[in-house]
């Protein structure tokens, strides 16, 4: 998940509010000043109570002088729950309609996907597989980012639970995943088709000619300025005819104004 960066806290919050905002920035490099201030500051309250503290001021002084606990920290901002084929329907329609269509355009069917805010992997690997059985010998690209680093190098490791691969049929676990003593992990072609990097939505350059973006639950905390600029960054980013997938509580706000077109339930098109 992406944290936006410029602004420090937003007018009128709490001192120590403000105060935890600018030191995270300056701490971690994540800008919380994009996000909706009550939401964000209940979260940060209750991050401080569950590690002891009675304000912020002392949450930060640990984040500050405590690896672990900044890492802790990290990975509950970016809110790393997820699953393969997370709602399963939608994904249904991402293979039944919009892939084959792309890929019918596509100079050799090859595709390009991003996965933006892939947090520990299930979706960049549930494009993979989709992608193998579409069109197993086209050349596709899956790029997978996040802002997490902890929670990319897990991803790049392919490993899952059985509860994140319970919506995941059993021929396709078979022909993708081995069982190991740790659980279930996707095969090595798996592995090798997607590449992950660290990327910041809002402050980062994204990257370009994408066929299909992905960004699913990634911005609910974010307030409207922030979302209308995240939109507009993978309007850009999408060749003409590219479609955005976004989450099932997720929608764009005056879709027609920033130029797209509806192509589906939570799907978005460039022209």
């Amino acid at each position: 998940m992406a944290a936006p960066s410029r602004s420090s806290a937003p007018a009128g919050a709490s001192p120590d509010y403000g105060r935890f905002c600018a030191g995270v920035k300056t701490l971690c490099g994540v800008e919380l000043g994009h996000y909706r201030p009550a939401q964000m500051e209940r979260r940060l309250r209750s991050f401080a109570e569950r590690a002891g503290h009675s304000d912020l001021d002392a949450y930060l002084a640990q984040l500050r002088r405590d690896v672990t606990a900044r890492d802790a920290f990290l990975d509950r901002m970016t809110i790393n729950v997820s699953e393969l084929f997370r709602n399963p329907e939608r994904f249904a329609e991402l293979e039944r309609d919009h892939l084959p269509a792309l890929a019918a355009g596509a100079r050799a069917g090859a595709l390009r996907v991003w996965s933006a805010g892939c947090s520990y992997g299930a979706e960049p690997y549930s494009l993979a597989i989709l992608l193998r059985e579409l069109a197993p010998r086209a050349p596709h690209e899956v790029l997978a980012t996040d802002i997490d680093r902890t929670v990319l190098a897990r991803a790049q490791e392919g490993r899952f639970s059985d509860q994140d691969l319970r919506s995941v049929t059993p021929a396709r676990r078979a022909r993708w995943f081995e069982e190991t003593a740790e659980g279930p992990r996707a095969v090595a072609e798996l592995r090798g088709a997607i590449r992950f990097s660290r990327l910041d939505l809002l402050s980062d350059p994204s990257p370009g000619g994408c066929d299909l973006i992905l960004c699913r639950n990634v911005v609910i905390y974010f307030n409207e300025d922030a979302k209308d600029r995240l939109y507009a960054g993978f309007f850009r980013a999408l060749r003409p005819g590219g479609i955005l997938f976004v989450g099932s509580t997720e929608r764009i706000n005056r879709p027609e104004a920033m130029g797209w077109e509806k192509a589906g339930t939570f799907f978005y098109r460039r022209p």
